[in-house]
């Protein structure tokens, strides 16, 4: 039952990471393979504010994420804009060698070593037969806020409704005077600061270390993969699964292959279902 939370836990993380990752690729048409390096800079961001800044963790949380956030909605502009119409390879190619600037600058401003929040959520109490923290629990909690937040926010508003539109059919919403550009910043800034926020969660339970960006970015991949890049709730679930699977695991194998059974998932679906588990055939949707 331990081992099941566990896997909640981790699902619920990369979850909020794997939705930003899927609609930057339903949105701008690519994988874009340095998402996980901005996980890993959320946590290092959120580590240095509660570290050495001191602030609350909550506060240093949600700076972290608009931080994040807005890093985001500049790498879009001035990284991919320019070879947007340039197809798929350019923009892959140039999120490849971003993942690596990020990476290399992390490396120095941060250092390489393993670090620990210096928080105090991480007193146990007992749930019946299973036994959780305060940060798991806030991980849990903040995850389905975010969850049913975005879902909100995409069906609700006139913002949201363009962002659908111009994923179902960009050339019809530009027709019909959606203003794209001001959907791919809202798109970079939401999928960024998600995953700002995952870093965060990250550091609540685990290590921050210049790694977790490469880790996390396999990860989100076979989770988005899995999903079918049809439906949010679809890459959801399929990050939930995955979760599981990878925590439970440990009651058979040893943990060092938690990776290696995320992507024995992946090709197992990939075998059965190459689209996906969740994918909607015929259109595109981002919710």
């Amino acid at each position: 039952m331990q081992n099941i939370i566990f896997g909640l836990i981790t699902g619920s993380i990369l979850a909020i990471a794997a939705i930003g990752f899927a609609m930057i690729w339903q949105s701008e048409g690519f994988p874009n393979i340095a998402h996980g390096q901005l996980v890993m800079l959320g946590a290092y961001l959120a580590f240095f504010f509660v570290s050495d800044l001191a602030l609350n963790i909550f506060v240093a949380g949600l700076l972290t994420a608009v931080m994040v956030g807005i890093l985001g909605v500049g790498i879009g502009r001035f990284f991919f804009r320019p070879v947007a119409s340039s197809g798929v390879l350019p923009k892959i190619f140039t999120s490849i060698g971003l993942a690596n600037l990020l990476y290399g600058v992390s490396r120095v401003v941060f250092g390489g070593k393993v670090n620990f929040f210096p928080t105090g959520f991480g007193a146990r109490f007992d749930l019946g037969p299973v036994n959780i923290t305060v940060g798991e629990l806030l991980i849990v909690t903040g995850t389905s806020a975010s969850v049913a937040g975005l879902a909100v926010f995409l069906t609700k508003s006139r913002l949201g409704g363009w962002i659908r539109a111009s994923v179902s059919n960009p050339e019809l919403a530009r027709l019909r005077g959606v203003p794209v550009e001001r959907v791919s910043d809202a798109v970079w800034f939401i999928a960024s600061f998600l995953a700002g926020l995952a870093g965060v969660m990250v550091g609540l339970i685990g290590n921050v270390n210049s790694e977790l960006g490469w880790e996390q970015t396999l990860i989100i991949l076979a989770a988005t993969v899995v999903g079918g890049l049809g439906r949010i709730y679809g890459v959801l679930v399929a990050s939930l699964i995955l979760g599981l699977a990878m925590d439970l695991s440990g009651l058979v194998i040893p943990a060092g292959y938690r990776l290696a059974v995320a992507f024995g998932a992946l090709i197992l679906v990939l075998l059965v279902r190459p689209q996906g588990l969740f994918a909607i055939a015929g259109r595109k949707e981002a919710i």
